[in-house]
């Protein structure tokens, strides 16, 4: 049982609020990829001591922090159903609160990316607003939705390539096979927040277009991915991460025919997905450089 206005709930209302456990992944892979991707000459420590890199990481936290704030504002009556548990501990913020947190988390973001230039204060205030256009609009359009979301979730890696401006065929192809599989995992999740999306009346694919056409616009996108795939392997930089994307491949097959024949395992692919993203994280640093 929730006890309301307790200190330890409220902190455990903001973390669960914000996604902690995304923000911790997020700061791990934005870190690796700075690291082994931009900037290989650099230990980790010599880019955690750098202040306009630590800006733009501080920059980026903030605003997708401020972006999972404002996206359950927006979706609270279809969370109550999803996830009413999640939900109503997130409420312990009360809403003015959760309001406030929002536009500080915003000023902040744009605060410390003004540490850096106005250039990347402009890019990060884009992105607020992007962030803001998603959840108030472009949510409720089917596919543009799925669409937008993934490319706000890669949206903050965009400012790792102009703050270091190096860019190659092997990170363009990785960012490639990333927004892919967001996509997919995107997709995955109009499946499993059906019923919330029925009641409230929200246009999803699958709703749309029914679970079977659904499934096989996945596997289009799932194809695709071997596209990218194909160019990593290909790749001098790819290391020992090749290894990743053969056992990735693997588990990923054997949860999509599992998904594709019953949808009773559509969480257990969603989780598999998630996984391989995390595992995916951690195996940047198998990258290696000529």
């Amino acid at each position: 049982m929730i006890r309301k206005n307790g200190f330890s709930t409220r902190i455990l209302s903001f973390f669960a609020l914000v996604r902690v456990q995304n923000i911790i992944l997020l700061v791990v892979a934005f870190i690796l990829t700075a690291k082994f991707f931009f900037a290989p000459q650099l230990s980790i420590l010599q880019l955690l001591t750098n202040l306009n890199f630590l800006a733009l990481l501080t920059a980026t936290i903030f605003s997708i922090s401020a972006g999972y704030i404002i996206n359950a504002f927006y979706d609270l009556s279809k969370d109550l159903i999803n996830r009413p548990q999640k939900t109503i501990l997130e409420q312990q913020i009360p809403k003015k609160q959760r309001l406030h947190l929002y536009f500080i988390l915003n000023i902040g973001a744009v605060a410390a990316a003004g540490f850096i230039s106005w250039r990347a204060a402009l890019f990060f205030s884009i992105y607020i607003f992007l962030i803001w256009f998603y959840s108030h609009k472009v949510q409720h359009i089917p596919l543009v939705n799925n669409l937008w979301l993934t490319v706000l979730s890669i949206f903050p890696f965009f400012g790792i390539f102009l703050y270091f401006q190096t860019f190659d065929s092997f990170i363009f192809w990785h960012a490639i096979f990333l927004f892919l599989i967001l996509l997919i995992k995107n997709l995955l999740k109009d499946f499993i927040k059906m019923k919330g999306d029925l009641a409230q009346g929200k246009p999803t694919i699958p709703l749309l277009l029914g679970e079977k056409q659904a499934k096989q616009i996945i596997l289009m996108v799932s194809l695709l991915t071997i596209i990218p795939i194909y160019f990593l392997m290909r790749s001098p930089n790819i290391g020992q991460m090749k290894y990743y994307f053969y056992l990735s491949m693997a588990l990923y097959s054997i949860g999509f025919i599992y998904f594709y024949k019953q949808d009773k395992y559509v969480r257990f692919f969603y989780n598999l997905v998630k996984i391989l993203l995390a595992c995916g994280v951690l195996a940047i640093i198998c990258v290696q450089h000529p």
